[in-house]
């Protein structure tokens, strides 16, 4: 159907989009999904063969169990989560810590102006330091479901502009509080992403400082969080053909 469409647009707008070309864009499509996901390299008229390939085609799922882990006793752990609906779009920053018992100490969500994901990400973690750096409280966890974050701030890849003023501005307090940057699976960082989603909801930034502040959702989260809930995550494997 993409195409179709394509070429019906190219058309209306005064170019040339032939039949031919059209056939051969959705073999050669065809084709690409069969050699990324079945690992199978065919000629362009060999569809006897493909299309007894495809018949065989199954999906394999690995599965994972998740949960919340909580910090050493005398450390404390905060998961930061950064939204943005639009990438770029309204965005929000969120964190919260809790400590070795899994009991709430702070949970404190922002309100920012229209930036992307990745930035979002960052400033959730710098707030959570700068937090720590304010009340004076050191050997943190921090976990975010960010795996960029965490490649960018272990020095495993490039820095981005967009974010490195706030780059920087982590890494030097990550050596005032005795911080660690961790990644983490999305369901190990619900309550973050409750957090984070809780400024659009309060349609402004605001702080908890104990969990009878926290609406029944986000109480529900903590405790089994507490509990040790274990959540099931199903992820793409290798398929099979």
């Amino acid at each position: 159907m993409w195409f179709l469409w394509k070429r019906r647009n190219t058309i209306l707008n005064g170019g040339y989009y032939s039949v031919g070309k059209v056939i051969w864009e959705i073999n050669n499509t065809i084709l690409k999904f069969i050699k990324l996901r079945c690992k199978g390299n065919f000629g362009l008229n060999n569809w006897p063969l493909i299309v007894q390939y495809l018949e065989g085609y199954s999906v394999v799922y690995n599965f994972k169990v998740v949960k919340w882990v909580p910090p050493p006793i005398n450390w404390f752990k905060g998961n930061t989560d950064g939204a943005s609906k639009g990438n770029p779009g309204p965005s929000s920053a969120a964190f919260c810590i809790r400590d070795h018992e899994g009991n709430l100490i702070v949970a404190k969500g922002v309100r920012l102006q229209e930036t992307t994901n990745l930035i979002a990400e960052a400033i959730a973690i710098r707030e959570c330091l700068v937090f720590c750096r304010d009340n004076m409280m050191s050997q943190i966890i921090i976990q975010t479901d960010s795996l960029a974050m965490v490649h960018i701030l272990e020095g495993q890849w490039e820095t981005p502009w967009s974010v490195a003023l706030e780059v920087r501005f982590i890494q030097n307090l990550k050596g005032i509080v005795s911080a660690r940057v961790q990644h983490s699976l999305r369901e190990g960082n619900t309550l973050a992403d409750y957090f984070a989603n809780l400024v659009f909801d309060f349609a402004g930034n605001y702080q908890l400082n104990s969990i009878q502040e926290v609406p029944n959702e986000g109480k529900n989260i903590i405790y089994m969080d507490k509990s040790g809930t274990l959540i099931i995550r199903r992820f793409l494997a290798e398929s099979i053909c």
